[in-house]
């Protein structure tokens, strides 16, 4: 029986200091895709700093999304696989959807420039709760899994209203 149906979220920062490829990957791209579409917010380059940018013109914001683009393909090569999330037997946490978040970035810096992505899983049925375990299973599936809970780890239940008696 499911004690509720919940989804996972993760983030995984980029920054100057990248490890992986992939990590590499989405650090160049979304900076370079930066410097070209901040263009018609830093005021003749006036400004130079996604802050700057927010603080004078909301619309900066699309920033985001616009980034976002630019690394589509790369998120897609993870094949839905969570690259920051596992479970006990090693084996990688599927997410549905990813958004990627401009924390920070400066025209005149490069090592100013970070970026994150938030994964989020399909939903999840939640079984039981073993001390900071999560024991889990797909909809639809009856391989369970197991995850650890870490402070980087967020779970999102939406509690369903429904009438007692209708």
């Amino acid at each position: 029986m499911a004690l509720a149906h919940i989804n996972l979220s993760v983030k995984q920062y980029f920054n100057f200091m990248c490890k992986t490829d992939f990590e590499r990957r989405i650090f160049h791209d979304t900076y370079k895709e930066f410097q070209k579409k901040s263009k018609i917010y830093s005021l003749n380059q006036q400004l130079h700093t996604f802050s700057q940018m927010q603080f004078t013109n909301e619309k900066a914001n699309t920033l985001h999304q616009k980034l976002q683009y630019s690394v589509m393909n790369s998120i897609a090569a993870l094949d839905h696989k969570m690259p920051v999330l596992n479970d006990l037997e090693d084996q990688p946490v599927l997410f549905d959807w990813a958004e990627l978040h401009i924390y920070a970035s400066d025209l005149l810096n490069k090592g100013a420039h970070v970026v994150s992505i938030t994964y989020t899983s399909p939903k999840l049925i939640l079984h039981e709760i073993v001390g900071d375990l999560l024991i889990l299973s797909y909809n639809g599936s009856d391989r369970t899994l197991m995850v650890k809970i870490t402070e980087s780890l967020l779970v999102n239940y939406e509690q369903q209203e429904s009438m007692a008696y209708s």
